[in-house]
Order: C-alpha cells, then structure tokens, then sequence
C-alpha cells in the first residue's frame, strides 16, 4: 500500500477577485458641464481636443476661428461678436500668451472664481445689447452657451463620493470596536490596581532557599508579589551559573590563547552579573510590606495610565471620524468655479484615490484567493488495486490561514486609511479656504476686549 499526495492550488480565482474590485468606481473628482449635449460645429484650432475620460467633461462648441468667421458673415453684430470673444478667453486659467492663438485646454474657459463670473457676464450682456441683427441664429446659441457656462459656474455641485464615506463608515465601526477592547482593558487594569491597593498587611520574610526559580508575577498578596519577584532574581542568577560553567569547560578546553583570552573575560563578566543578582535578591529579600505596595502599586499605576491614555486616543480618533462626514458632506457642496479652479488638485486626489483603492483590492483578493484553497488531498492505493481519496489538514494549512487574514485585514486598513485621508485634505483645504478664518479671530477679540471693558466698568461702578 502506498500513497500519492496530490496538491491543489486557487490563485486563479485571485484574479477574478482583482476583477471585480477593479469594476468599483475610483473617483468622481470631476467637473460636471451644463452643457452635455453640444457637439463642435468646427474644428477646434484655438481648444484642444477633450479626452473623455478627462476629469473635466464640460467643453464649448465653438473657439475664436468660428466667431471671426461669423463676424466675417454678418458684419452688422462685428461688436458683439468682439464682447462674444471677450468672454471666451475670461478665464484665468487662459495666459496672455495662450490667447494669443495657443492651443490650451477647452476646459480654461470656465470662470474660476465669482469676480471671473461677474465679469464674463458682464461681457455677455454687452454683447446681447451690441445686437444689430437679431435674427443671427449662430450669435443666439452661441450666446446662450456661454450664459450656460456662467450659470454652472455660480450653482453649487455635490462633488463628495460614497465610496470614501463607506470607507469612514467602515473605519468608525473598527475604532468602536478597538474602543471596547480598550475599554474592557482599563477595567481590568484598574481592577489589578484597587487589588494591590487593598493588600491586608503581613509579614513579607522569604528567604534564598524559600525562593523557586519560576518567573511568575503574582499581586493577590504582598507575599506572592515579594515571592514571584524573588523567583524572577533567582532565575537569572541560575542562569547565569550555568553560563559561568559553560564559560570554564570553554577555557578549559580551548585551543587557542586568543580565545582563551576572550573567554576569560567573558567569565569574569559573567562572575560580576551573577554577584550582583544574588546582591539584588538579599536586597530585595530585605523588602517590608509598606516598600512592596509601593513598588506594586507603581507598576500597576503605569499599566493603568497607559490602558486610559490608549482608551481616550481610540475615542478621539473615533469622535473626529464621526465629525468628518458632515464636515465632507459640507465641504463637497462648492460652486462650480471653486470646483474648475482646484481642477488639478482633484486630478491628484483622484489618482491616489485610484492607486490606493487598487492597493487594498489586490492585498484583500489575495486574502480571499487564499481562502479558497483546498486541503491536501490524499489519494490511497491498496493491494487489491482499491483506490480510496480524502482530504487532510497539514501544518502548512495554519499559515495560510493566518496569511489570508492579516492580508484582508490589511486590505481593508488601507482603503479605510485612502478613505480617510482624502476625506480630511478635502475637508481641511475647503475650511481653510471659505471660512475667513482671520476676520473671526480679529471679531472674536474685538468681542471679548469689548466685554472685559464692560466687566471692569461694572466692577469700578459698585465699587463707588
């Protein structure tokens, strides 16, 4: 009887794995246009052409050749066609050079800021005004496009992804989980503490031969603690015999005198540490109740400030969590030329979003293809030419368990970390730049010189 071992694999479900996370949307940085069912009427020698998977789709169906060509056509709106052209090339995003016949991105045509939006409407009234023939049809839609331009600018867009809030979701559940544990901890941290602090006092003699060699720490009484720390210093000093053996049967049988030399001094180290472990353990010996509570509680007065210190840090992480959705929620309601002017910040923000989302879902699959994979398969032949087949476990088998989850744990902490990283730069930059922060700390101080003004005329006024 003999038998075959027959090994399987399943990374190819890895891939498919890949697959399908890869088919979860990326980003959504993008400039949503007003205008999504024009087509250029011309070629486009001024703008360059628009990729459509660029983060901007708004484009304009027309470029300054087209209007030069229509004013040609109907000399009679020459100025209007003149504030038209004005209008086009508002934008700050368009360099003098650029509108000097450049090719730039058609996208640079969208104001980026309110003043911007005032000015190109201003510019677009002129020419509606500076009308001679209003029968133009070119002049009338060409017009109205630019209006539309003007009116997605102003309007404010949702431009925040439910992708990263998933991801802070997610985040927050893991937080309040590890804030249980944390707190589960501080209790038991603060019942060890009160345990010692509530030790009866008793006689703490032990001597050397009293003493084990076992190394556990014990603090039901003052008597267990004297004695586990004891152990502890004889443990050691046992240890350290054994290596001063060694360390003589070296020197005794060694070839060389360097090596001699070299392990001579070694032993004389050695001798040294063993001498003051055995000047530690009579100190320690010498140790009254009053001096063991101290050194007890010192330890357990540590433990216990650093399981509270972990709880509240777990509990502020998790309350700025909880914060940060509304505040992003907030922070991605902006106006169309707040969105066109931090158009290449977002193109970075959408490809880290990409990279790091990308990450997490190859680490998470691998996790997952792991999981899939069979135990061994053990196939038995008998001398009958009977064959039987079952599966086994193998120690092999325990490692990859314990690697499919650290990888899909790791997964999840990478796309929980992308989430909430690009969540709280959004958030951050978006305060920053709409709250004037500097006229409420000049009002603030005004305010509160105003009322201590107040306070001490009060005060000198009950005084008289």
């Amino acid at each position: 009887m003999h038998k075959n071992i027959e090994k399987h694999a399943a990374f190819t479900v890895y891939y498919k794995i890949i697959a399908i996370f890869a088919a979860l949307p990326q980003s959504n940085f993008e400039l949503l246009s007003p205008i999504t069912n024009l087509t250029p009427q011309t070629t486009m020698s001024f703008f360059s052409k628009k990729d459509k998977k660029a983060p901007e789709q708004g484009y304009v169906s027309f470029n300054q050749d087209d209007l030069s060509e229509a004013k040609s056509r109907n000399l009679d709106n020459t100025e209007a066609y003149d504030y038209l052209d004005a209008a086009l090339t508002t934008s700050s995003h368009i360099s003098a050079k650029d509108k000097n016949g450049n090719t730039v991105d058609i996208d640079d045509v969208y104001p980026c800021s309110a003043e911007e939006c005032d000015e190109m409407e201003k510019l677009l009234d002129k020419a509606e005004q500076a009308v001679k023939d209003p029968n133009d049809q070119f002049f009338k839609e060409r017009l109205a496009e630019l209006r539309e331009i003007v009116s997605w600018s102003r309007k404010k867009h949702w431009t925040f992804r439910w992708i990263l809030i998933v991801g802070c979701l997610i985040s927050i559940f893991l937080l309040n989980w590890c804030s249980d544990d944390a707190k589960d901890d501080q209790m038991r941290a603060q019942q060890a503490y009160d345990q010692v602090d509530n030790w009866a006092e008793q006689d703490t003699t032990i001597t050397w031969e009293g003493a084990s060699e076992i190394a556990m720490y014990e603090y039901s009484t003052a008597n267990a603690f004297k004695s586990s720390y004891l152990n502890a210093i004889k443990y050691d000093f046992n240890l350290s015999k054994e290596r001063i053996d060694q360390l003589a049967w070296g020197i005794d049988t060694c070839t060389t005198d360097k090596s001699r030399e070299r392990l001579k001094a070694q032993h004389e180290k050695e001798v040294q540490h063993s001498k003051d472990l055995r000047k530690k353990f009579d100190e320690a010996a010498g140790m009254k109740f009053k001096e063991l509570k101290k050194i007890a509680i010192a330890q357990k007065q540590g433990r216990l400030d650093a399981t509270k210190s972990s709880s509240r840090s777990i509990q502020f992480y998790l309350i700025l969590c909880i914060i940060l959705i509304p505040l992003y929620i907030w922070s991605s309601y902006q106006p169309g030329y707040y969105i066109t002017r931090h158009r290449t910040e977002n193109k970075v923000l959408g490809g880290i979003q990409k990279v790091g989302f990308a990450i997490a879902s190859a680490v998470f699959g691998a996790g997952i293809a792991m999981a899939l994979m069979p135990d061994t398969e053990v196939t038995t032949h008998y001398s009958d030419g009977s064959t039987t087949k079952h599966t086994e476990s193998n120690t092999g088998n325990f490692i990859i368990i314990a690697l499919k989850f650290l990888l899909m744990i790791a997964g999840v902490l990478i796309f929980c970390f992308v989430s909430l990283f690009i969540m709280a730069y959004v958030t951050a930059t978006a305060m920053k730049r709409n709250i004037a922060w500097g006229a409420m700390a000049k009002k603030a101080a005004a305010a509160t010189i105003e009322a201590t003004s107040k306070a001490k005329d009060a005060i000198n006024k009950n005084k008289q």
